[in-house]
């Protein structure tokens, strides 16, 4: 297929606008007519949407920016699936450029660019989350069995830790490497060296949108759950 690339592209592209998909604003303006932003930490995510608006607020934001992270990977899975892809940039029965960029790299780069999505989205004026609740989602897709263990190891830590952004970076931390050791099957591509990479690459980007959490929970003035802010403005 002469156009691949495009096709590609434009799957790279709608990781990026899924990812961008506000949930967290929409949830605090239909539920509550305010912006999330003006509140609590003013983060754009699930935490700031618990604090803020109370639990069930807050799980359904989970629940939606998890999805916003499956979606797009499962079209560029199914794109794979029925289409004739070759690699990265290639054209099928064309140029080499470059073979080495297999099935798992252009799953993990639409999922990179999901979580870059929620972290900077385009209609929210950049301002976005910290994007642990999209990679976690973007894994169902890439890696279904990895998710359910992952989520399954992620409830009894968050239970034992109570601080939510502490329980999340543990488990960016070994997601890939339950991402490299379970269902180790050529439908799952886990073989694929340069996923692992992008998966790395998307781990450092994690931490960096945490890097105010991580401060606090140094300083040991991180929020634990159940925490509720007031409903007036604060800034962060």
């Amino acid at each position: 297929m002469a156009y691949e690339i495009l096709y590609e592209i434009l799957l790279v592209v709608a990781g990026y606008l899924f990812g961008s998909i506000p949930f967290a604003y929409i949830v605090g303006k239909v539920g509550r007519g305010i912006d999330i932003r003006d509140y609590g930490s003013g983060n754009m995510g699930a935490t700031n949407v618990m604090r803020a608006l109370g639990k069930k607020a807050g799980f359904l934001t989970m629940g939606l920016d998890m999805i916003k992270g499956t979606i797009p990977v499962l079209l560029a899975r199914l794109y794979i699936w029925l289409g004739n892809y070759s690699g990265f940039g290639t054209k099928s029965g064309g140029t080499d450029f470059p073979k080495f960029l297999d099935e798992g790299f252009l799953l993990t780069l639409v999922a990179l660019m999901a979580v870059v999505g929620h972290a900077l989205p385009v209609w929210v004026k950049f301002k976005g989350g910290k994007s642990a609740a999209v990679g976690s989602g973007a894994i169902l897709g890439i890696n279904p069995i990895a998710f359910v263990i992952i989520i399954l190891a992620w409830i009894p830590l968050l239970k034992f830790t109570k601080i939510m952004s502490l329980s999340n970076l543990i488990m960016a931390l070994v997601a890939p490497v339950i991402y490299w050791i379970f269902a180790g099957t050529d439908w799952f591509f886990n073989g694929s060296l340069w996923a692992l990479i992008v998966a790395c690459i998307m781990i450092v980007f994690v931490f960096w949108r945490h890097k105010a959490n991580i401060k606090r929970l140094l300083t040991g003035t991180e929020r634990k759950m159940g925490e509720k802010v007031e409903l007036e403005p604060e800034s962060e």
